[in-house]
């Protein structure tokens, strides 16, 4: 799952561990006397020490020894209630890490600064005074299924009429409602919406990855996201963020980010109080991926957006924006009981570029639904 370089000293405390153990206990499989990982599912060693897109420290972030990095130490704490305790963490940490070897004086300051100037700890208050930038806000083309197929220049067109300038179609590489990109691009274009992210398959990703690229490039998306299953172990979700990884480097030469969209199975799956969703985070590189997070799904298992922003800064540059309703039904946004405010405090902290309304069963249609959505978020102040 991650790199296993040891400092000198460290791999020598390893080593005397090993024979140790290998001396006094009876003769047994390799297996049984394999080294356990102390941090199993934990932050990726191929990424740097990365507190959000403002604050990249720059320095690897390496295994420090029995399969911890950097990160899985500095992290152990979160979410930190404090800007100071966060600091205060990270200076201990690294203090400890370049007298084993592990970081140099120099990368223990830029990890430190790094540190101090980021948005970890530091409170993000509704003042009531905000509005929400609508040039930032979409809709995921799921809402609008029912008429897309059939009437896709009236449906974009009303959906423009009404104050969006953003979609995002889902769909598959080459069959968007029975367009290609090329061909839904005109369409999009002559309404005047403009398409920031595109819904595609993991299977797209693995096997069609060139024409993954096409689509994006044909109308003009920077991001591609994808979902998962319901079936999925824990080791699943760390082959899933491997091939993230994978297409993410691939395609970022080509100016198009990866992203993933969960449902609310990827907090439900856990081991040891690690979900799914704390694998795909800590193992996907954050120079690659990001998270696509549904408010709706995370409050259907009772996971809080802002609490995720605190323990993952910077990882949620897309957003689906829909609501709960008392009975865990769909809602359109500021029908239901998610602090739309709260969650757009902490946006920034989140690295949050693009949110889309989405509604999985509207009433009495996509276009009137997706409208009432947007017309909270207009008048909301936060």
């Amino acid at each position: 799952m991650k790199r296993t370089t040891r400092s000198p000293r460290a791999t020598r405390q390893w080593l005397a561990a090993a024979l140790a153990a290998a001396l006094s206990l009876p003769l047994l499989a390799p297996s049984a006397t394999a080294q356990a990982d102390a941090c199993p599912y934990g932050w990726t060693s191929a990424a740097t020490v990365w507190f959000g897109a403002a604050s990249d420290s720059g320095v690897p972030n390496r295994d420090t020894g029995g399969g911890c990095t950097v990160m899985d130490q500095i992290m152990a704490g979160a979410p930190f209630t404090t800007h100071g305790r966060f600091v205060r963490t990270v200076d201990s940490v690294t203090r400890d890490l370049v007298h084993d070897g592990v970081l140099t004086r120099g990368e223990r300051r830029d990890v430190v600064r790094a540190a101090a100037g980021s948005a970890v700890g530091r409170p993000h208050p509704v003042t009531g005074r905000r509005s929400v930038d609508l040039s930032a806000i979409g809709l995921v083309g799921y809402t609008v299924r029912a008429t897309m197929p059939t009437d896709a220049a009236g449906t974009l067109g009303a959906l423009a009429a009404c104050g969006f300038r953003n979609i995002e179609p889902s769909g598959s590489a080459g069959n968007f409602y029975g367009y290609p990109a090329a061909g839904l691009a005109p369409l999009t274009r002559e309404a005047g919406l403009t398409v920031p992210s595109l819904g595609v398959s993991l299977a797209n990703l693995e096997h069609d990855l060139d024409l993954v690229a096409a689509e994006a490039h044909a109308i003009g998306a920077r991001y591609v996201r994808v979902s998962g299953s319901d079936a999925w172990d824990l080791q699943d979700y760390s082959r899933t963020a491997a091939l993230l990884n994978e297409a993410g480097e691939r395609l970022a030469p080509e100016g198009i980010r990866v992203a993933y969209h969960n449902h609310g199975f990827e907090f439900e799956t856990a081991e040891d109080g690690v979900t799914g969703y704390d694998v795909l985070v800590r193992e996907t590189n954050p120079a690659f991926v990001t998270m696509e997070l549904d408010v709706y799904w995370a409050a259907s298992t009772d996971t809080h957006a802002t609490d995720l922003f605190e323990r993952y800064p910077g990882r949620f540059e897309l957003l689906h924006l829909k609501d709960i309703a008392e009975d865990g039904s769909f809602a359109d946004v500021g029908a239901g009981t998610i602090d739309f405010a709260a969650i757009f405090a902490a946006a920034p902290s989140a690295g949050v570029r693009y949110g889309f309304t989405e509604h999985d069963q509207p009433t009495p249609d996509g276009v009137t639904s997706a409208c009432t959505s947007l017309g909270y978020l207009s008048a909301l102040r936060y």
